[in-house]
């Protein structure tokens, strides 16, 4: 995490037990549907990388909350984004994952009418000459599209609120100014894991957001980073390493140089950041990994983890990024086990008003305030 806040008040001052969200928030599907107007079609979404669109045509199929969108990268090199819907008859036109417009075109698997990059409607074969149909009527629903430190955003709603005023908005503060030095837009994905939670979005980014589970569920990390065997996430000088250690790694070391332009502060801290709602940013000296959350439904989430790498580095003929990957992917595998005994619990009658927030759950309580601005 980030330095403290000047709003959040010393642990030695005054903090009153602030109440969680509600038991229901975290299962109930009346909530869910209510996030897919107020959270995720009215808020920036990441969606991927631009990286990931490399040549014009090259697009991506992503599920923002319950919608299907796809991103492609026009001629003009330009990233737009469309809803996943053929204007004929409501057909999904693109299957999830990656793909390619063939000939520059996405074609309607149902009835074959085609669209450009730009969502102009150019082809209609099952549509007669005489028929004095208007194709310019009816093109692909637009998306806005905006493009971050290399991160691609969309925003399903028609007026969105300017991406700049949406990252002053971000309860830990602007992340711009957070990730400066790791220049996240140079790097590059050298290794992707995706894994599937039976967990709430919001119990994950909750799990995230704090560490006083870290002494018991994370045994390996508390030795890497000594704040965390006493359950705090921050301290005024960052999450230091541990003497010794210089990255987050199964060793703590690395054969790999650190990133170019990182203070010696930086090279020897590992630093979090939540980028609302559904980016986690993790950056250390060698590398920078990122969970992007998908949403599935009221308990469940898809997680895409991606590690990010500059370019010289994966170049090396050493380049090997099992160290890291390995020790991320068992805090991963060790989180994401107790979220899913937390969503469990949280459907209890008992918890129906929900839980309490200590001071060393603050972030979780500034990211709360945020999602109920949202919801409200």
């Amino acid at each position: 995490m980030s330095a403290v806040p000047e709003e959040f008040p010393e642990p030695s001052e005054s903090w009153d037990p602030v109440p969680t969200l509600p038991g229901p928030s975290y299962f109930h599907p009346e909530v869910w549907e209510q996030e897919q107007e107020k959270v995720f079609a009215a808020e920036w979404i990441c969606v991927g990388r631009a990286e990931e669109l490399p040549e014009s045509g090259d697009l991506v199929t992503r599920e923002v909350g319950t919608e299907s969108v796809i991103v492609v990268r026009g001629k003009d090199r330009v990233i737009r984004g469309f809803f996943n819907v053929c204007a004929h008859r409501g057909t999904r036109l693109c299957d999830p994952g990656a793909g390619h417009a063939k000939s520059g075109v996405i074609k309607c698997p149902y009835h074959a009418w085609t669209y450009d990059t730009t969502g102009k409607l150019v082809g209609t074969p099952n549509v007669l000459a005489d028929e004095g149909f208007d194709r310019s009527r009816y093109p692909l629903h637009t998306i806005a599209v905006q493009e971050w430190n290399g991160f691609v955003f969309v925003n399903l709603s028609e007026a969105p609120a300017p991406m700049e005023a949406f990252l002053a908005r971000n309860p830990e503060g602007d992340p711009t100014r957070f990730c400066a030095n790791w220049h996240l837009d140079e790097l590059r994905i050298a290794e992707t894991i995706t894994y599937g939670v039976a967990a709430n979005w919001k119990v994950i980014v909750d799990n995230y957001n704090e560490c006083l589970h870290c002494p018991g569920i994370h045994p390996a990390l508390v030795d890497l980073v000594p704040l965390y065997r006493r359950g705090l996430s921050e301290s005024v000088e960052g999450a230091r390493l541990a003497d010794g250690v210089t990255t987050l790694t199964t060793s703590g070391t690395t054969s790999r140089p650190s990133l170019p332009d990182l203070t010696a502060e930086e090279c020897s801290s590992y630093a979090g950041n939540t980028l609302f709602p559904t980016l986690l940013i993790n950056l250390q000296a060698d590398c920078a990994m990122t969970y992007r959350l998908e949403p599935q439904g009221p308990d469940r989430t898809r997680i895409v983890s991606d590690y990010l790498f500059h370019p010289d580095t994966i170049a090396r003929e050493d380049f090997d990024p099992s160290d890291v990957v390995e020790l991320w992917d068992l805090i991963s595998r060790q989180d994401w086990a107790v979220c899913e005994r937390a969503q469990l619990g949280m459907a209890s009658r008992s918890y129906r008003e929900g839980g309490v927030y200590p001071y060393n759950d603050r972030w979780i309580a500034a990211f709360n305030d945020r999602y109920q601005e949202s919801m409200a």
